[in-house]
């Protein structure tokens, strides 16, 4: 189903990366997810479904963070992991769309290795922390670090979804808990720590490519003020999605505003 293929790319520093590679389009798309509990590897299938409105135009890539446990990673390390499976893939120049902590990581590649990247989505994201985010984080972390999925599911979901979406979905976290592989607890607040690094300000100044920023009015994770102020640094357009959560990447105007964003080159 849309070409749909799991795979593994091995970094120059001997870390592995799990990627999902669907579509069969002759331009190139990397998508850079957030911060999730969920073990992407294996996923290609269901991935490609979700976004099967990229496959005919694009081949599509979607790349996960370093095998294993990572202490000590900032959001920097992850982009430099992110450029080298890039370019180890064959990847030349890429349309690429970062949301969440990954709009972080996609900051900072289109900062440090402009070569890689065309034109840049950057979804529900922050150049740097805000007291918001870090709430989340230590919520997050400190439910982590106890080893209780139930609880980091609930909060996340609390955070990520409107009102109307909680009452729907927190109903299916006994489900996924029984049959969704997640990843470790302690890979997770390694990959949620890395959050705490992120002030990428500086270095908006070196992004020259063009760059859509969407926020979410009801974010309660980086908040719609992040997105805004985010657009403001790097002088380019900017949508809030005015009934949407931190969870607007879910979303099909979400996902056709990327779409005709990336049509325009």
């Amino acid at each position: 189903m849309y070409n749909a293929k799991n795979k593994t790319v091995r970094l120059p520093c001997g870390a592995d990366v799990y990627y999902a590679q669907f579509g069969r389009g002759e331009k190139t798309l990397v998508m850079v997810p957030g911060l999730n509990v969920i073990d992407m590897n294996g996923t290609a299938k269901n991935l490609a479904w979700f976004y099967r409105k990229f496959a005919k135009k694009y081949t599509v890539y979607i790349f996960d963070r370093r095998s294993g446990c990572d202490e000590g990673a900032t959001i920097k390390s992850m982009a430099d992991d992110l450029a080298a499976a890039m370019k180890a893939v064959g990847i030349g120049k890429a349309c690429v769309l970062g949301v969440s902590q990954g709009g972080m990581i996609a900051q900072y590649l289109a900062a440090d290795y402009p070569e890689l990247v065309d034109r840049l989505v950057l979804g529900v994201t922050a150049s740097k922390t805000n007291p918001v985010m870090t709430q989340a984080l230590d919520e997050w972390i400190e439910l982590a670090e106890k080893d209780e999925l139930k609880g980091v599911l609930t909060k996340s979901y609390d955070r990520m979804y409107t009102q109307k979406q909680i009452k729907k979905y927190k109903r299916l976290i006994p489900l996924m808990m029984r049959f969704t592989r997640f990843m470790s607890m302690q890979r997770f607040a390694d990959h949620a720590r890395a959050i705490y690094s992120m002030d990428s300000t500086e270095r908006l100044c070196k992004i020259k490519c063009p760059v859509l920023v969407l926020g979410a009015q009801l974010d309660r994770v980086t908040t719609a003020d992040a997105a805004k102020e985010l657009a403001e640094q790097l002088g380019c357009k900017c949508h809030i999605f005015a009934d949407e959560g931190h969870a607007a990447y879910l979303s099909k105007p979400f996902n056709k505003m990327v779409f005709d964003f990336f049509e325009k080159c």
